[in-house]
């Protein structure tokens, strides 16, 4: 804003053409990244809206077909018949055996190879020591290699994502998932187990996919993983709402996509889990690009606009280059602005306010030689000072001669102090000529007293160079005198002492006297008079000289600077001084 109000008006009036363009810009800007946004996340939404609806399709056939197996094995006799003759203890022939291999045992392995989806059907009798008939029936001793076999079986549970080595000489089996079956005869009951299973990372491949932006996992209805690869803590995806809606959620401080389902097949929740790191990423790349564009476009108008502007406004600165140079000194400066219009009619008025300025300066020259003429009839009607001077110090010498020495000192006190007061100064005095007046001041009063008045001076030699308003002291140190010292009729001593505050940045003088002091009521009253809240018509003046000083000094240095009292009543008082600390070379010529 300072730099606006201090630009010219051709810029001025640029900026705020250009802030009203900005201003659509960007919403539109905004609008378009915002649509671009809502559209990619709605095609993320169809696309992981569609994935899900694919595994679900695949999870509920594999179900059914595994569930159909099951009901396969369960409704073949021989199968049952053979698995109640194990249990049962019967001895069974070799040639038996052999048929029931051949035909029964062939029939349902034939099941397995003509669905490629399953991976293995395996019937385990309760019995150890039997023929196993591979690939269909095992022992039970079999069964104890299996990772599920340790928990308590449940019947028609399935046991997901495991991994199995059946045969000892065999490579571990990992991804498997499989739907198991007690096997039940009739007056006999459990005489086996039937395990169906299948390969998840072939018939759900998507729950082991590593993409680095999505993942899919199966969760159980207590939270846990069952099925899936899952790059972060579970206890962040147990937290995630259930809804059939897909959703907009922050998974590890990253926003993501979530679609769920509820997989009653499996007795389980299954979870597609999108991340739109990258999506984010290039709908901010889009929005970067074009807001360079943009950039580019708004800076070339800026260019236009400025230009125009500044031809619009050429009369207006020609006008000001004038009044400018008129204002700079050059009185016979001259608005030239032709043509039309209201550029042309402000310059015409502007010439003509310029000429009645020019006749007012000649008038008031006229006035001022005038006075000048005045002034200097009056100095010759004033008295000669140093006739005055002359006769001082003629009754100085006759005092002299007399040997009249006090009265000798105190003529010449008196012409020091004369002459001090008569001699016009320009600026201010150093505070070393100001103690020698009061130092002449006191030597005339201690004339006037019966009693002695001491002045004690105690101010750093580097402080004695500083500049203070002429006959500044003197005011305070009479109020002294007067006020303080002459009511206590006794001798007495005045202190004047000159120090550096704290920060070293202000000049301290205080003058102190062992007077009458005065109570907090008449304290307060003079505080007021100093600083101009209240007047005083009392004609002792008690107040007055020390409210000039006070206004003096804040005009030469400053509203921070002037006057403090101090005093208490039977003890004394104490006026202190502040002024600018200043060390310049001019200080001490």
């Amino acid at each position: 804003m300072k730099w606006f109000h201090r630009a010219k008006l051709s810029r001025q009036l640029s900026v705020i053409s250009c802030f009203f363009i900005l201003i659509p810009t960007l919403i539109l800007w905004y609008s378009m990244m915002s649509s671009a946004q809502d559209t990619a996340i709605r095609t993320r939404e169809q696309e992981a809206g569609l994935r899900r609806t694919q595994l679900v399709t695949e999870a509920e056939r594999i179900a059914e077909l595994c569930n159909l197996s099951t009901q396969v094995f369960l409704n073949t006799p021989a199968l049952i018949n053979h698995l109640t003759a194990l249990e049962q203890g019967y001895t069974i022939d070799s040639m038996k055996l052999l048929e029931f291999y051949r035909e029964d045992i062939a029939g349902l392995e034939k099941i397995i190879i003509s669905n490629p989806e399953l991976y293995q059907i395996r019937v385990y009798s309760g019995k150890e020591d039997i023929y196993e008939m591979m690939p269909i029936l095992y022992s039970a001793r079999r069964l104890t290699r299996m990772p599920w076999a340790g928990e308590e079986i449940v019947s028609g549970t399935w046991y997901m994502d495991y991994t199995e080595q059946f045969f000892t000489d065999s490579s571990p089996t990992e991804h498997v998932m499989s739907l198991i079956t007690d096997i039940s005869a009739p007056f006999v009951g459990n005489v086996g187990i039937l395990e169906v299973s299948v390969r998840m990372d072939e018939v759900m491949p998507e729950l082991f996919e590593e993409n680095g932006y999505s993942f899919s996992v199966l969760l159980s209805e207590d939270g846990e993983l069952l099925a899936g690869d899952c790059p972060v803590p579970v206890e962040s995806l147990a937290e995630i709402p259930y809804t059939e809606e897909i959703l907009v959620h922050r998974v590890e401080g990253h926003r993501a996509l979530i679609a769920q389902s509820d997989l009653k097949v499996f007795g389980c929740r299954y979870m597609h889990v999108l991340y739109l790191s990258d999506l984010d990423r290039s709908i901010l790349e889009e929005a970067i690009l074009l807001f360079v564009l943009l950039l580019i476009a708004f800076a070339l108008m800026v260019f236009i606009i400025s230009r125009l502007t500044r031809k619009m406004l050429r009369g207006f600165y020609r006008a000001f280059d004038g009044m400018r140079a008129f204002a700079n000194g050059d009185i016979d400066a001259v608005v030239d602005v032709s043509g039309e219009g209201e550029v042309a009619l402000f310059a015409k008025e502007l010439g003509g306010l310029l000429d009645k300025i020019r006749q007012l300066m000649r008038d008031n020259l006229e006035q001022e030689r005038l006075a000048q003429s005045l002034e200097i009839r009056a100095l010759h009607n004033q008295i000669n000072a140093h006739f005055i001077y002359n006769v001082l110090e003629a009754i100085k010498m006759m005092a002299e001669i007399d040997e009249e020495y006090e009265i000798a000192d105190a003529v010449t006190s008196l012409g020091k102090l004369l002459r001090y007061s008569m001699k016009w100064e320009k600026r201010n005095v150093m505070l070393r000529r100001e103690i020698e007046y009061i130092e002449n001041y006191i030597t005339l009063m201690n004339l006037r007293y019966d009693y002695v008045i001491s002045l004690e001076v105690d101010i750093p030699e580097e402080l004695l160079i500083q500049r203070i308003p002429k006959i500044s002291l003197q005011p305070v140190v009479e109020n002294a005198v007067i006020h303080g010292a002459a009511l206590l009729g006794a001798d007495t001593t005045i202190s004047v002492r000159g120090r550096l505050d704290a920060e070293g940045s202000r000049v301290l003088i205080t003058i102190t006297d062992e007077g009458a002091g005065m109570d907090e009521e008449a304290l307060l009253g003079l505080r007021r008079q100093i600083t101009g809240e209240e007047t005083t018509h009392s004609s002792s003046g008690n107040g007055i000289g020390l409210h000039n000083v006070h206004s003096r000094i804040r005009r030469s240095f400053g509203e921070e600077y002037g006057l403090e009292v101090e005093s208490k009543l039977h003890v004394g008082t104490t006026v202190t001084i502040s002024l600018p600390y200043q060390v310049r070379e001019e200080n001490v010529n």
